[in-house]
This record gives C-alpha cells, sequence and structure tokens, in this order.
C-alpha cells in the first residue's frame, strides 16, 4: 500500500502525479447538469475525474421542486448515502445551513452570518466517523458576501512538503490537534478528539487532512515544532497561490468534494430570501 508520508518514493511518485493532472483554472471545474436526479454518463465522468484530480467539482443544475431530494439523489449517485448524522441534520442527510434564530443552533458559527475560517469538515469527528466528502449547494445565496474558498489538503501538504519537509512531518504527529469534549448541561455530546493535521486514511489509502484554523478550545501538542509548523500552515492559507479557488455560489450551483479545506466570508442577507446552503457529509470518498 502506498503512503506518501512515509515512503519519498511513493511520496515522489504521487506529487508529480498530482502536478501533472491538477486543474487551476476555475471555470473549467464547473460541470453543467442537465437533470441531477439522473446524471449523464459524461457528466458522471467529468465531475468524478475533478474530484479525482483536484478533489473537488462545482457543479450547476435546473431550477428544482425539491432541491434537497434532488441533491439528495445527485449525491447518491456518487455512492454519497452514509451521512453523519450530527447535530440539525435533516432526515434525507442535508442540513440547511442559513442564518437561525434558534439560541441553540446559533451558537454554531455556519448557523449565523459571520466568517468562517480556514477548516476540513468534521475535524472533531471519532476516527470511525471520519468525513471524507461533503456537498454545498446553494439555494439562496446572500445579498451580499457568503464567498467561499477553498484549497485542496493535498495541495496544501505538497506545498509544505516542497518548502520544508519538516513541517509537513510536524503537522503529521499523531497528537499534533486537540479538540476538547463538549459538553451540554453536564452530558458530553462529543468526546475529546485527538490526532495528526495530514495523515494516510487506512480505508481509502489517501492523504486526508483534519483541522480549524480557530484557537478557541483548540490544543496544539505543546512543541516548537509543530507550533511552528501551525504558523507556516496559517501562513500558506493566506497566501494566494494558483491553489486557491474563490467563488461566490449563485442560485443553483454546487460544490462536490472529498473534504476539502475551506472557508467562508461575512454576508448580508436579502429580507425575504436568506442565504440557504445545503450540506451533506458522508463516510466515504466521492466514488464512480
Amino acid at each position: 500500500m502506498a503512503n506518501v508520508v512515509t515512503s519519498i518514493d511513493d511520496y515522489r511518485f504521487w506529487r508529480d502525479e498530482k502536478l501533472a493532472n491538477v486543474q487551476a483554472d476555475i471555470e473549467n471545474c464547473l460541470v453543467e447538469v442537465n437533470k441531477p436526479t439522473q446524471l449523464s454518463k459524461a457528466e458522471k465522468n467529468q465531475i468524478t475525474h475533478l474530484c479525482r484530480v483536484n478533489n473537488f467539482a462545482l457543479f450547476h443544475i435546473p431550477s428544482q421542486q425539491d432541491y434537497e431530494s434532488s441533491i439528495v439523489s445527485f449525491n447518491q449517485q456518487f455512492n454519497l448515502k452514509a451521512f453523519d448524522q450530527h447535530l440539525y441534520v435533516k432526515g434525507q442527510g442535508l442540513a440547511h445551513i442559513t442564518q437561525s434564530d434558534q439560541q441553540d443552533q446559533a451558537e454554531f458559527i455556519p448557523y449565523t452570518d459571520r466568517a468562517i475560517g480556514w477548516h476540513t469538515d468534521g475535524y472533531y469527528n471519532a476516527p470511525e466517523d471520519r468525513i471524507r466528502a461533503f456537498s454545498l449547494f446553494c439555494v439562496n445565496p446572500a445579498q451580499q458576501g457568503g464567498e467561499n474558498q477553498w484549497i485542496d489538503p493535498q495541495m496544501a501538504y505538497l506545498l509544505l512538503r516542497e518548502k520544508n519537509p519538516d513541517i509537513a512531518t510536524a503537522l503529521t504527529h499523531a497528537q499534533a490537534m486537540s479538540i476538547p469534549a463538549h459538553k451540554v448541561d453536564g452530558q458530553i455530546r462529543r468526546k475529546t478528539s485527538v490526532g495528526p493535521i495530514f495523515f494516510m486514511d487506512e480505508m481509502t489509502s489517501q492523504l486526508y487532512m483534519r483541522y480549524t484554523q480557530r484557537k478557541k478550545n483548540i490544543d496544539f501538542y505543546d512543541s516548537d515544532e509543530i507550533k511552528q509548523a501551525v504558523e507556516i500552515l496559517d501562513l500558506l492559507l493566506a497566501g494566494n497561490t494558483q491553489y486557491h479557488f474563490t467563488h461566490t455560489m449563485s442560485a443553483n450551483q454546487g460544490l462536490l468534494c472529498n473534504n476539502v479545506l475551506h472557508k467562508r466570508s461575512t454576508y448580508i442577507d436579502q429580507q425575504d430570501t436568506p442565504r440557504l446552503m445545503l450540506r451533506g457529509r458522508y463516510f466515504n470518498r466521492v466514488q464512480s
């Protein structure tokens, strides 16, 4: 089994393949879909290919009578069926990401109009509940703002390792990042999560990442090497490489990905039609 983290030969082969096939032009990453509930072979192949080489694909669909059912059907065609039953997810596996007037829900930043820093989805999940893919679909855009930015975590690792292999090694430490348990009224809703930032996922033999740029209730391993590595990672994310993507989704556009590293800007809602995104989180990768 290839391991790009521990084997220099595996890494070099993987790096060369990655750089030879990556698509850096966002316009070439957008797929027009005629019928989301019944993809054509060409549409499915194009989306699968983009998710293989870039770990994401953007797509656009016609207006739908039932967006939730259409997106669930769309995702299932990529074998995205086992979903994360987290707080506020609906029956078909999608969460409605919009401003909430419910106090308990509004404690979570996605359900506000505030900016969200760089993160991968489910970074606090236990390994057995690892998020390997997610979809994000725009039903209603904001009046202003709500811009998304993302970068393929594998490309982030490649850039860091090419700059300084010691930085990449530090971020693979088994205790690099810890998230304390989440408690509500003395009851543990989620256990403490401890693990590396970059790691090889045993189920898929793919390089993955768990990370959040927020510093509240996050503990990084107490070593100068890891703290410096996190600082350099944050500097990379703050930059603007050709592998950074920025896009404000319009209505009927979506993102399908293998859990890319992403962020969101603040936004202002339209009064009658607030921003609404449908998000699904899944335990396996995008598959053909």
